[in-house]
């Protein structure tokens, strides 16, 4: 067909070689975009999506439509069909998605013949980006094609990443470990968790639940932050904010702790007052529902290694004995067994290398024959390619021990007054942390045997929640208060 109406020019017209080559062009590179053009202009001529990850530019098609279940964006405009096919697992599948100059849009989600909109999987993004994904309760079928209608408000280039993403937190033994660093994550793939309650994570219903673990440093209170918070779901609720859930035991037997429900771009919770080495475990659920992207990080916590389990410490005469099973373990592993004698500072003090070549599990144990009165373990996990994992902090004392007792007038307001009664007498750090884990001020106090009184202002203070960190060679605590102006 080409080349007949190339002659066919050539014949009619008989301009000049010049101009024929001219001609010749543009009609082939006019007819090549023709072929290539991207339309998705409706169910039939969907664009197909690369499920890799790669953010794409797509245009908006040249077809218009009101909308279906986003009821406050009015009008007729842009709609742009695309389709995906998932894999025989079936995975679950996430598309990132960005309207042009971020304007509100309308995701749905419906069969490959277009006959049915699934509305339970279809989104409303009134900030005109997102996390897609098949609603909680959908059934995902193996290798079959879906397609996605998307109603942008204007005309111009959507921005697309798709991928399969099936979460390994989406269960309790899949749970990712956080510490004092923030992680990026989200929860628009899980499922309602097993084996916790609504009420436990102070929530009506649970619908996309993620689960993270962490071991606690010092005695005292543990600070979950979730921040940058960005969350979608349906037509009738775009809440920013998770219900979340506190937990100790096992996967197998969790036992709630405490929980708290929050909204907004920043939620922070805390847990009740728990002993160094506890290991916490930590569900969220989005409220309503809610696809949400954010960054997790916890004040007070220390990741723990996947690779570690049942790491126990016991006093056997005049030395500590350190007992751990070693998962999944691989040529060029080995284990660091760290020692502190004040929970902050830790030097290695023995390494073990992994003996198993497979993914068997191990046990091991380690000796130490020179104990400190009061001695801090965790081991450091290093894998053949370089990475370090830390499994949770044990503490074991030995003889007699130093006890604080912490008074503390709250909520403070132009000064922090408290009362510090040891049992022998000590020199006592104090740090002050902001919801951040910013240290706003740092000090000490010689303390007696007995009784002890500190005054601090802290008239340069913001109102807010802040936590008094006090810790020696012997002491650890952690105590929250509020600020007032």
């Amino acid at each position: 067909m080409i080349s007949n109406f190339i002659i066919d020019l050539d014949s009619t017209f008989n301009p000049d070689p010049m101009k024929r080559m001219c001609v010749t062009a543009c009609v082939l590179f006019n007819l090549f975009l023709s072929l290539n053009a991207q339309t998705g202009t409706d169910c039939g001529n969907a664009i197909s999506l690369t499920m890799d990850g790669v953010f794409r530019n797509y245009a908006t098609s040249s077809a218009s439509a009101t909308s279906v279940i986003c009821t406050g964006y009015t009008g007729s405009s842009p709609v742009t069909y695309f389709s995906f096919t998932t894999n025989s697992t079936p995975d679950k599948v996430l598309i990132d998605i960005t309207a042009p100059t971020a304007q509100p849009c309308e995701v749905l989600l419906y069969t490959n013949s277009c006959v049915t909109v699934y509305s339970s999987s279809s989104m409303c993004f009134d900030d005109g980006k997102g996390l897609w994904s098949f609603g909680h309760n959908f059934a995902i079928q193996a290798n079959t094609t879906y397609k996605l209608r998307i109603k942008t408000t204007t005309a111009g280039n959507i921005a697309i990443s798709a991928r399969y993403y099936t979460p390994a937190n989406n269960t309790c033994i899949g749970a990712t470990g956080i510490g004092s660093t923030p992680i990026t994550d989200n929860n628009a793939c899980n499922s309602p968790g097993t084996g916790v309650n609504a009420g436990d994570v102070c929530a009506s219903t649970l619908e996309n639940t993620a689960f993270y673990k962490y071991s606690v440093l010092v005695d005292g209170v543990s600070i979950v932050n979730i921040n940058n918070i960005n969350c979608d779901n349906g037509s009738t609720n775009n809440n920013n904010g998770f219900q979340i859930g506190f937990f100790t035991g096992s996967c197998s037997s969790l036992t709630p702790i405490s929980c708290f429900s929050g909204s907004g771009s920043f939620v922070t919770a805390s847990t009740v007052s728990l002993t160094a080495g506890t290991e916490v475990f930590v569900v969220i659920d989005g409220v309503s529902g809610a696809n949400c992207k954010y960054e997790i990080s916890v004040i007070n916590g220390n990741v723990l290694a996947v690779s570690i389990a049942d790491f126990i410490g016991l006093k056997t005469g005049a030395s500590n004995l350190l007992k751990w099973t070693g998962l999944q373990e691989k040529p060029g592993n080995f284990y660091e067994i760290q020692r502190s004698d004040n929970n902050r500072e830790y030097k290695t003090i023995g390494r073990i290398s992994s003996v198993k070549t497979s993914s068997e599990n191990t046990e091991y144990e380690f000796e130490d024959k020179y104990p400190s009165l009061v001695s801090y373990y965790r081991i450091k996990h290093i894998d053949q390619g370089g990475q370090s994992f830390y499994s949770k902090v044990v503490s074991l004392r030995r003889g007699t021990e130093n006890a604080l007792l912490v008074e503390l007038t709250n909520p403070v307001r132009n000064s922090l007054n408290m009362r510090l009664t040891t049992t022998s007498a000590d020199n006592v750090g104090i740090t002050i942390m902001n919801l951040m884990g910013q240290a706003v001020l740092t000090d000490h106090i010689k303390c007696i045997k007995g009784a002890n009184l500190y005054t601090k202002s802290l008239s340069s203070l913001p109102a807010g929640n802040y936590y008094l960190l006090l810790h020696s060679d012997e002491i650890q605590s952690v105590t929250p208060f509020i600020k007032l102006d």
